[in-house]
């Protein structure tokens, strides 16, 4: 069965970032047991001819396996009030242009509005719906962070779900909660601003999850056990061939041929929160950060190495407001300690080249896995093991 994936809010509703002046900014998500519907509204003041390079299409892009996107309205207003409706001649559906090179986007479709006389001055406003599967980890717990959309002014948000879903949330504002007759709750929060960059950007973060350790047993239950294929264990004795029986020169091999992999970018939080199988990675040549995580987690473990994912984060930003998985936008794979050999947290995700040699502790007395720049942003960060039940003890 395929896995059900999900764009994520921020990057669903938050289009590329450029100088535009946002006046309406308003996302209304309704949440269901699988599902969800959300309406978003933009409304961009065109200010000067980049702009209007700029927006004079846009594009709404989506994955039809598991979504469906339809426009409301949309429409120009010219700088004299007037309001130029666009025609359904000017709203394309086809294959998203700037995905056709990347295995996890070539699925893609894009939906393009061409704005009829948009210009300096006028503005652009158009409102339009998507219809997503969900996970149970996506319907358990988000955020509203529109983080790339510059030069707000006015942003909603408002949240809806069953009363039973159980959902905390929080936000950078004050927040009015509903709760109609249906058995239903309704959130809402607003924000006025001026676009001064010093202003906080919108938060609004909404989760099931009473800790983050909660938060790890859920995503533990999408990872696959390391279990390894007849495929894989072909392939991990094959690269281990010269390293002698020893452990750490195994992990080493290993390592670097996963990490030499293409590995096609998906941000953690983006629609593959689940990897594939291991045999699927091992065969189709390629594979995002998780992907490589859970093929790597498998080589080892056909050589008896035992390993187990764990969520990280690179960047020292604040972290959310509740236990949602935009903490982390990183899966490490932890090595245990055994024998004379320290602990290892390995990073299969990016290629290693010319660096190969130093990625892996060449003794046993060294330091743990350097991550270089890496490094500090994980220092005080959570970083929760992925295991079933949760293992509280620190790694």
């Amino acid at each position: 069965m395929k896995p059900k994936c999900l764009f994520p809010l921020f990057l669903l509703a938050s289009l590329p970032a450029w100088a535009e002046v946002n006046l309406v900014y308003h996302l209304d998500l309704q949440l269901q047991p699988g599902s969800r519907a959300a309406e978003l509204t933009r409304d961009i003041l065109l200010e000067d001819d980049s702009d209007v390079a700029r927006n004079r299409v846009r594009q709404l892009e989506y994955y039809p396996e598991w979504q469906q996107v339809s426009l409301l309205e949309a429409y120009t207003v010219l700088p004299d009030g007037r309001r130029v409706p666009v025609p359904a001649s000017a709203v394309i559906d086809q294959p998203y242009s700037k995905g056709q090179n990347n295995p996890y986007t070539q699925s893609m479709r894009s939906l393009d509005i061409a704005f009829p006389q948009a210009g300096k001055g006028a503005r652009v406003v158009y409102r339009f719906r998507t219809d997503s599967q969900l996970l149970p980890l996506q319907a358990a717990q988000g955020d509203f962070y529109p983080a790339s959309v510059k030069n707000l002014r006015s942003v909603r948000f408002s949240l809806g779900a069953p009363a039973s879903s159980g959902l905390k949330v929080a936000a950078n504002a004050d927040i009015r909660e509903q709760a109609p007759a249906d058995g239903r709750v309704q959130w809402q929060a607003q924000w006025q601003l001026n676009g001064d960059v010093a202003q906080p950007v919108p938060h609004f973060a909404y989760s099931a999850y009473r800790d983050w350790s909660a938060l790890g047993q859920a995503y533990a239950q999408l990872w696959p056990l390391p279990q390894p294929s007849v495929a894989v264990k072909d392939k991990a004795a094959q690269l281990v061939a010269t390293s002698d029986g020893e452990r750490l020169k195994e992990m080493q091999a290993l390592y670097r041929w996963v990490a030499e992999l293409p590995a096609q970018y998906l941000a953690y939080n983006s629609s593959a929160l689940q990897p594939r199988a291991a045999e699927q990675v091992l065969a189709q040549g390629y594979g995002n950060s998780r992907d490589k995580v859970a093929l790597l987690q498998a080589l080892l473990a056909a050589r008896g190495i035992d390993s187990y994912p764990q969520l990280a984060r690179r960047h020292r930003s604040a972290l959310p407001l509740l236990p949602t998985s935009l903490a982390f936008d990183y899966v490490l794979l932890h090595v245990p300690a055994r024998g004379g050999m320290r602990a290892q947290w390995l990073d299969p995700a990016e290629r290693v080249s010319a660096v190969a040699g130093s990625v892996l502790p060449t003794a046993a007395d060294t330091t743990p896995l350097l991550f270089g720049s890496f490094s500090p942003a994980l220092m005080g960060s959570p970083q929760l093991p992925l295991r079933a039940p949760y293992d509280p003890r620190p790694l």
